[in-house]
C-alpha cells in the first residue's frame, strides 16, 4: 500500500475511532496527526480557509507586441500607472476595460438569426482583426456567455491588483503625513478603496496577503523614535530648508580654514548603565526581568564632551561632568586618573555657563588645538555666550561658532549623526558583559565609568577608524568626498571570533574583545580592570 493511502487509512481509522490503525513511519505520523488536528479545528469551527489570487507575469511569457494598453484605456485611467481601474478583465495576458468588451459583445451579434432561431454572428477573423485581445475560438465564446448573463465581472486579479497599487499610493501618503499605521489601517484603507471604486469583492486583505504585500513594497513595522507636533511635521520643510542654508554657509566658511582648525564639538547625556533594549529569552515570556547593578546606574547620567576634527581625527582628550552631592569629588578618594579624560564635577551633570569656560580653558585653548578655530556646534545657548568664552580665552585664541539650526542636530550634527551610536554601543557591550561575567565589578560607580569611558574613547581615537569618523562629516553634508569603505569600532573589536583565549602574557581568561592598537584578543579583566594601554 502507498503511503498515501496508509495516511488516510490511519486518519480513517482515529477519525472513527477503530481499535486498529494502520502503522506509520515517524515523519508520516506526523503529517497524519496535524491533518487529524486540523479535521477537528474544522468541526468545531476554529479553521477558515479562502482563496486569494494575484496576478503575475513572468519574463518568458508570449506577450502580444501589437496589443496597445494606453488606446484601450479610457482617458481617466490613463493617469494611473499599471492597472488603472479594477473595472477589467484579463483575455490571455493582456488587460481589458468591461467598456471594451461590451463593444466586442454588441459587435460579435448580428441582428438576423438562423432558421433554428439561433443569433448569427460574425466571423472570428473579422473579430481578430478589429478587437486585438481577441485571439481564440475560447475568447469568442467567452462574449457569448457574457452576453447570456447580462454582465461582466471584474476580473477578481485585476481587482486584487488594483486594491494592491491603490493601497500603496494611500500607505505613502499616510506615512509622509505622520501618520500610525498598523495591519489593521491597512485593511481598513482597503475598505476605502473598494467604497471609492464601488468594488464589488469580499477581498479584505487576510493575514498572509498582508504580511505578502508588506514586504512586496518594502513596508515594515518600526519602532517609533519620535513624536512631533503637528505644526511641526507640517513645517518640516522649512527646517529642511534652513538646514541646507546652513550647510551651504558653513561650507563656505571653511574655505578661509585648514581642516586642522575645523571641529565640530556636541555633548550627549550617557546613563551610568548603558544597555540594550532587548535580550534573548524563552519564546512566549511576557513580562522580561534582566538586573541592573544599581538602580540608579539607570535613571541618572553622566555628560561626555568630544570634539571632531575636519579630517577625521577625535580631539585627544574627552570632557567628563559627573554629578557630585558636594559640586565636587571628594578629596579622600579622588577618581580614577585616566590620561584621555578631562574630568569635571557639578551638582548636575547638565552643563551651563561654568562648566562651558571651564570646558574651553581645560579642552579648547590647549596646545592639542590651534590658536585659530572655527567650530560647528547646536543650538545649546550657551554657545553663543563669548563674554564667557571670553573670561578663559588667551590672547593668542581665535574662535568662531557656527549654529546648528534648532530641531537639526540629529540631521546635520557630525558628531550626532556618526560618532555617538557607535560611541554608546561600544560602552553597552562593556557593561552588559560585566554584568554576566565580573559581579564584583559596579559598572555604575565612578571608577569602573572612567575606567569603561576611557578605554572606549581610547579605541575609537584608533587610527584604524580614521575613515568611520570622517564619515560623520560626509553624512552632515559638509564634504563631497566619500571616505572608503570602513569597518565600524564594535564590528572590529568584538566581531564574531573574538571570543577564546586572552592573549595577554601570563593570562588564562576568555577573551571579549579585540584591541584596535596591537590587534590581540583580551580578556574584561586585562582590557578594563587592569586598564590596557599597547600604545
Amino acid at each position: 500500500m502507498s503511503t498515501t493511502l496508509l495516511i488516510v487509512a490511519y486518519i480513517s481509522s482515529v477519525v472513527k475511532d477503530a481499535p486498529k490503525r494502520p502503522k506509520l513511519e515517524r515523519k508520516d505520523q506526523k503529517l497524519a496527526d496535524r491533518i487529524v488536528s486540523l479535521l477537528r479545528q474544522h468541526e468545531e469551527g476554529f479553521v477558515e480557509s479562502y482563496e486569494e489570487c494575484s496576478i503575475t507575469t513572468s519574463a518568458d511569457e508570449d506577450l502580444d507586441e501589437l496589443w496597445d494598453p494606453e488606446t484601450a484605456l479610457d482617458q481617466d485611467e490613463q493617469k494611473f500607472e499599471g492597472i488603472g481601474s479594477p473595472m477589467m478583465v484579463l483575455f490571455g495576458n493582456v488587460l481589458v476595460t468591461i467598456e471594451n468588451v461590451w463593444k466586442a459583445i454588441h459587435h460579435y451579434s448580428i441582428s438576423k438569426t438562423h432558421r433554428n432561431g439561433s443569433t448569427k454572428r460574425r466571423l472570428p477573423s473579422s473579430m481578430y482583426t478589429k478587437f486585438r485581445f481577441l485571439k481564440t475560438e475560447n475568447d469568442l465564446r467567452r462574449l457569448v456567455k457574457y452576453e447570456k448573463l447580462g454582465e461582466v465581472k471584474p476580473d477578481k486579479k485585476c481587482v486584487i491588483a488594483f486594491i494592491s497599487a491603490k493601497l500603496y499610493e494611500k500607505t505613502l501618503d499616510a506615512i509622509r503625513a505622520g501618520h500610525i499605521l498598523h495591519d489593521d489601517t491597512l485593511r481598513s484603507m482597503i475598505a476605502e478603496i473598494k467604497d471609492e471604486f464601488r468594488i464589488d469583492t469580499e477581498f479584505y486583505g487576510s493575514h498572509n496577503w498582508v504580511n505578502a504585500w508588506k514586504r512586496a513594497h518594502r513596508i515594515s513595522s518600526r519602532k517609533i523614535t519620535t513624536f512631533v507636533s503637528k505644526k511641526k511635521y507640517l513645517e518640516k520643510h522649512l527646517l529642511v530648508e534652513k538646514m541646507d542654508k546652513f550647510v551651504r554657509e558653513t561650507r563656505g566658511a571653511f574655505d578661509g580654514y585648514d581642516p586642522l582648525r575645523i571641529y565640530n564639538l556636541d555633548q550627549s547625556g550617557f546613563q551610568k548603565e548603558l544597555y540594550t533594549k532587548r535580550t534573548l529569552t524563552e519564546t512566549g515570556t511576557q513580562i522580561v526581568e534582566v538586573q541592573t547593578s544599581s538602580a540608579g546606574g539607570i535613571t541618572h547620567s553622566y555628560t561626555v564632551l568630544p570634539m571632531l576634527r575636519f579630517d577625521g581625527v577625535l580631539h585627544p582628550k574627552l570632557y567628563v561632568v559627573f554629578a557630585e552631592s558636594t559640586g565636587s569629588f571628594p578629596t579622600t578618594v579622588p577618581p580614577f586618573n585616566a590620561p584621555n579624560l578631562v574630568l569635571a564635577a557639578a551638582k548636575s551633570h547638565i552643563m551651563g555657563k561654568v562648566l562651558l569656560a571651564d570646558f574651553f580653558k581645560r579642552v579648547v585653548f590647549t596646545n592639542d588645538v590651534e590658536d585659530d578655530v572655527l567650530l560647528v556646534a547646536d543650538s545649546w545657548p550657551c554657545w553663543t555666550k563669548k563674554d564667557v568664552i571670553d573670561t578663559v580665552r588667551p590672547a593668542n585664541k581665535k574662535v568662531k561658532t557656527c549654529i546648528i539650526p534648532p530641531g537639526a542636530t540629529g540631521q546635520i550634527q557630525p558628531l550626532d549623526i556618526g560618532i555617538f551610536r557607535q560611541f554608546k554601543k561600544f560602552m553597552k557591550n562593556l557593561t552588559e558583559y560585566a554584568q554576566r561575567k565580573h559581579n564584583d565589578f559596579a559598572p555604575h560607580q565612578r571608577d569602573s565609568i572612567i575606567k569603561m569611558l576611557s578605554q572606549t574613547y581610547w579605541q575609537l581615537c584608533c587610527p584604524t577608524f580614521q575613515e568611520w569618523r570622517a564619515y560623520a562629516w560626509f553624512a552632515g553634508g559638509y564634504t563631497d568626498t566619500r571616505p572608503p569603505l570602513f569597518e565600524k569600532p564594535t564590528d572590529y573589536c568584538f566581531f564574531g571570533k573574538v571570543y577564546g583565549k586572552c592573549q595577554s602574557s601570563g593570562c588564562c581568561g576568555v577573551s571579549m574583545i579585540r584591541c584596535a592598537y596591537c590587534t590581540k584578543h583580551l580578556c574584561f579583566q586585562d582590557f578594563i580592570i587592569n586598564f590596557h594601554r599597547c600604545v
